[in-house]
């Protein structure tokens, strides 16, 4: 089963209504009103680590912007790239010119982009975006500890975990998924 399998969904011809209303199915002696349950619980268990990306890629924009306007505050699940990309713009737009904070947020939303991308493509449940967010966030978290910035640096890590429980839900998932339609043949569409 690839990445780019559908969610389960019944195929009212091959399933049975119990009395309740319920689809059921006999999955490996067990009633499938469970394993149904269970795929839901992974399917949310995915979608809250999926939606990280879309906090890390918001909270990102809105500390460069903060940092682009002289604030001197900033969220700690922001990226250090794109902290490190308006410091960078800072320093040179003394002797460049303001062109370089609009260079400097031009990079930032295209970084900022990409985790968008990585949400939505962790929301259909690509395993691979979820791999790639862990890899780049945690890569990401070494530019807090090289500035012994500690919190955004604990933060990072609390990230990087829920990041993980997405990732292995839908492993889980996907796992699930192939056991009830190999049980199954033709009830998932």
């Amino acid at each position: 089963m690839n990445d780019d399998t559908k969610i389960a969904t019944v195929n009212p011809e091959t399933a049975a209504a119990s009395a309740e209303g319920f689809t059921t199915l006999n999955i490996s002696g067990q009633n499938s009103t469970s394993r149904w349950g269970e795929v839901e619980v992974y399917r949310q268990q995915m979608k809250s680590g999926a939606r990280w990306f879309y906090w890390i890629a918001g909270l990102s924009l809105i500390n460069s912007i903060a940092a682009l306007s002289n604030s001197s505050w900033s969220f700690l699940a922001g990226l250090g790239v794109t902290q490190f990309i308006s410091g960078f713009a800072i320093g040179l737009s003394d002797d460049l010119g303001s062109a370089v904070t609009v260079v400097a947020m031009i990079l930032d939303v295209i970084v900022a982009g990409f985790f968008v991308l990585l949400g939505v493509m962790a929301m259909k449940g690509h395993t691979w975006a979820f791999m790639l967010g862990l890899v780049l966030y945690a890569l990401d978290g070494l530019i807090f500890l090289a500035f012994q910035m500690w919190f955004p640096l604990a933060f990072h890590v609390f990230v990087v975990y829920c990041l993980y429980k997405g990732f292995a839900a839908n492993r889980q998932l996907k796992l699930l998924e192939a056991e009830i339609a190999a049980a199954a043949p033709g009830v998932l569409t």
